[in-house]
C-alpha cells in the first residue's frame, strides 16, 4: 500500500459516501454501519500494510480529509486503527484472522490507579469480571480488544462484541453528538477469554507509561476546521482563519513535545471554536438546522476534544479561563 494508492482509495470512499444525507450519520447507526463499510472495503483501515514510521502521514492525510463528512465515522477509524496497531505492535500471533474482522477498544480503563477488570486463571485461559465502559461502535464492530490485571500485570485481549450472560452489554448511552456511535458499558461476569487470544502481557502502568505523544486528536480537529471554514460565508475570516489553522498545523506537524502538543492541542481548538461560532452568528439563525454542518461540527469538536484527556491538558483550560 504506498500513498498515492491510499489517496485515490480514500477519494473514491468520500465520494461514495457524499452519496448519503451525511448530518444523518451522527445519529443512525445503520446508516453509520454502511458509511464505516464503504471505508472499509476501501483498505482505509487497513495501516498495518504501512511501515509504523509512516502512520503519522496516512493517518494526517485520512482525518484531515474525512473528519468534515463525521466526525462519528472518524472517531470509529480511530478506534479500529489503535485496535489493529496494537496487534500489529505486539506481533500477534492471530493478528491476520483479526484484521479481517472490524475491532473496536476498550482499554483506556488501564490507566486507572485501581484494577477495573480483574482475571482469574484457569484451563486455556482466564475469567475475567468487571466493567468496560464507553465501548463505541455496538453493532458496528464485531470483536472488541480490552484490557483487564492478572498477577501485576496488565493484559490486552481480543473478544467477541455479542451481548451473551457473561458479556452483558448496557443500554446505548444518549448524548449530544455521536449517538449513532452506539456507546455502551459492558459487564463482565465471568467471561472466558482464550490464552490464544491474548495481544499482550506488561508489567502493570505500562499502558500510561508508555503512550507516546498521539498526534491523532489534532489531526481530527484540523479536519473539523478545515470543513468549518470551508462553510464559512465571509470570504475575510475564511482568508484570516485559514492562515491561522495552517501556522497551527505546521507547528503540530514538526513537534515530538509532548507539552508542546497539549499546548498546540489548546490553540487549535480555541481557534476551531472561534471559527465555528463566528461563521454560525455570520450565516444566522439557520445554522441550528440539523442538515446544516457549522452546529454538527461544534458538536463534533467537544466529541473529540474531551478524548485522550490528560491533567495536563485540563489544568491549562483551567488556566486559560
Amino acid at each position: 500500500m504506498n500513498l498515492e494508492w491510499y489517496k485515490k482509495q480514500l477519494k473514491e470512499g468520500i465520494d461514495e459516501l457524499e452519496r448519503l444525507e451525511l448530518y444523518r450519520l451522527d445519529s443512525n447507526t445503520i446508516l453509520l454501519k454502511e458509511a464505516f463499510e464503504i471505508l472499509y472495503k476501501k483498505d482505509i483501515f487497513s495501516l498495518y500494510k504501512v511501515d509504523k514510521k509512516f502512520h503519522n502521514e496516512y493517518k494526517f492525510i485520512l482525518f484531515s480529509t474525512l473528519t468534515r463528512y463525521s466526525g462519528s465515522l472518524a472517531f470509529l477509524a480511530i478506534q479500529i486503527l489503535a485496535a489493529n496497531a496494537i496487534m500489529s505492535n505486539n506481533s500477534f500471533p492471530k493478528r491476520k484472522e483479526y484484521f479481517s474482522k472490524r475491532c473496536g477498544i476498550a482499554i483506556n480503563h488501564l490507566r486507572a490507579p485501581v484494577t477495573v477488570v480483574s482475571a482469574t486463571k484457569c484451563e486455556g485461559g482466564y475469567i475475567l469480571k468487571g466493567k468496560l465502559t464507553w465501548a463505541s461502535g455496538y453493532g458496528i464492530f464485531d470483536t472488541l480488544l480490552i484490557g483487564f490485571h492478572y498477577d501485576g500485570e496488565e493484559y490486552e485481549v481480543m473478544s467477541s462484541f455479542q451481548n451473551s450472560e457473561n458479556f452483558l452489554v448496557g443500554e446505548v448511552a444518549t448524548s449530544f453528538v455521536g449517538n449513532s456511535m452506539a456507546t455502551v458499558n459492558i459487564e463482565l461476569n465471568n467471561f472466558f477469554v482464550a490464552d490464544e487470544d491474548v495481544v499482550s502481557s506488561k508489567p502493570m502502568g505500562n499502558y500510561t507509561k508508555a503512550k507516546s505523544v498521539s498526534k491523532t486528536v489534532h489531526f481530527a480537529l484540523y479536519g473539523l476546521g478545515i470543513g468549518a471554514i470551508d462553510a464559512l460565508v465571509d470570504n475575510d475570516i475564511k482568508i484570516l482563519a485559514n492562515d491561522k489553522l495552517e501556522r497551527i498545523k505546521d507547528s503540530f506537524l514538526a513537534s515530538e513535545d509532548g507539552e508542546e502538543m497539549d499546548r498546540l492541542r489548546l490553540e487549535l481548538f480555541s481557534l476551531v471554536q472561534r471559527v465555528i461560532t463566528t461563521g454560525i452568528v455570520l450565516y444566522g439563525g439557520k445554522s441550528i438546522l440539523i442538515e446544516e454542518p457549522m452546529q454538527r461540527y461544534y458538536r463534533e469538536l467537544i466529541m473529540f476534544n474531551s478524548n485522550g484527556l490528560n491533567n495536563t491538558i485540563k489544568k491549562m483550560f483551567k488556566e486559560q479561563f
